[in-house]
């Protein structure tokens, strides 16, 4: 396994001042944000090498694409393209994908067939450049249940379609751990978030957190997980020494 930064984390700072952070931090790897100010989609070619060389000569990898392609949105076909050659750009196999506007229990029938058939089509592409579709699990979207994310993999039924498993942070513990154990198969990043109080968004050091990730890498090892666990956001008190706190947890647990 590797650590890896998502540059969303520090978004009010310049993408370079970012990756110096993960560089001084000991991150492996980051996952730029596919937003503005650094790499939405509308990003030149030019302007995707530059930061293509901004990252690699720091040591550091592209552990993923952050894009928001999501095959409910109107412009889905922009942002499908965009985030396909941005990510060859970047030499990144992997695409973090979103998918739905609304929760997995409120959705239309119609959302939920847009959605396969949108996915269908975008991990043909992928898949022709190598490429893997990583999907968000978040509250209020198709993936906010592991019931929801089997349905998806299921009817979308693709070898490059996989998961990247966050705790909803509106679960109970037992729900979050038992979703963990469900997907555990199908996971290929993990955004390491953590929270004080259960059901309510107040992060935490990852490693003081309500969520064990101890025993969640341990239960995805035991699947044959090999990615990265990454740091999506931080605590809001003293956010770089969190950071720094952060990564030398989610190393810990690499290396353990």
């Amino acid at each position: 396994m590797k650590t890896g930064l998502c540059t969303i984390a520090f978004q009010d700072r310049s993408f370079e001042d970012v990756l110096d952070l993960a560089v001084s931090t000991g991150f492996d790897g980051v996952e730029p944000w596919g937003k503005h100010d650094h790499l939405p989609p509308d990003t030149s070619d030019e302007d995707v090498k530059l930061a293509a060389s901004a990252i690699h000569s720091r040591g550091l990898e592209v552990s993923q694409f952050g894009s928001y392609a999501n095959p409910n949105s109107d412009d889905f076909e922009v942002q499908m393209e965009a985030a396909l050659r941005i990510a060859k750009g970047l030499a990144t196999n992997d695409i973090r994908v979103w998918v739905g506007n609304n929760g997995s229990k409120e959705a239309s029938q119609e959302e939920w067939d847009t959605a396969i058939c949108g996915f269908r089509t975008f991990c043909d592409k992928a898949s022709d450049l190598g490429m893997t579709l990583v999907l968000e699990m978040h509250n209020k979207r198709l993936s906010d249940t592991a019931e929801g994310c089997f349905r998806l993999l299921e009817g979308i039924d693709c070898q490059n379609f996989k998961l990247n498993f966050q705790p909803i942070y509106t679960d109970t513990i037992e729900e979050m751990m038992a979703t963990a154990r469900a997907v555990a198969p199908h996971v290929a990043t993990v955004h390491a978030q953590n929270y004080v109080v259960k059901g309510k968004n107040s992060r935490s050091l990852v490693s003081e957190g309500v969520v064990d990730y101890g025993q969640i890498t341990s239960m995805f090892r035991k699947e044959g997980f090999d990615g990265y666990l990454e740091v999506e956001f931080v605590r809001e008190q003293e956010p770089e020494a969190s950071l720094i706190a952060d990564a030398a947890y989610l190393r810990s647990l690499c290396d353990g």
